[in-house]
């Protein structure tokens, strides 16, 4: 029987970079949508703060470090989509602590609406990283697999 242990079978860096990549462009493109629409619907703007570009980079670069994080996991366990999903989770409702805190870093009040604007965003990445990150992954490994039999 062939061994299907994921530290076995290991994938290149590239694959979970691209993972996250693809995992970021797609929380991007909801987040925008969810964004422009929160906008369009309760006239509260952030201009300066959030706008597509922040709201893009915000997408993208947390979840291609999350695909290095599932590289560690997937490269030194057998459960890594489990702890994968389980600290992603947890670093979402994590991130809902910043509600606690009133003010800004620069110490100006955090204005009204804008916690309803910027917290589903977290929701929706972290959502989209636990599906989209594992699942490739898996995808390129049953790929892996029938080249290696083939």
């Amino acid at each position: 029987m062939e061994n299907t242990n994921s530290r076995t079978n290991r994938l290149p860096i590239s694959k979970y970079l691209i993972a996250g990549l693809l995992a970021g462009l797609i929380a991007a493109v909801v987040n925008n949508i969810y964004h422009l629409s929160y906008s369009a619907i309760t006239g509260v703007e952030f201009k300066v703060v959030v706008n597509v570009l922040t709201v893009t980079l915000a997408s993208i670069v947390p979840l291609v470090l999350a695909g290095l994080v599932y590289q560690a996991l997937d490269n030194n366990t057998n459960k890594a989509t489990v702890i994968f999903v389980i600290m992603t989770i947890f670093l979402t409702i994590c991130s809902m602590g910043s509600m606690a805190v009133p003010v800004f870093p620069n110490r100006e009040e955090v204005p009204e609406g804008f916690y309803g604007l910027t917290l589903p965003m977290h929701f929706i990445a972290g959502g989209i990283a636990a599906i989209v990150i594992p699942r490739y992954i898996a995808s390129q490994k049953k790929k892996q697999q029938v080249k290696e039999t083939a």
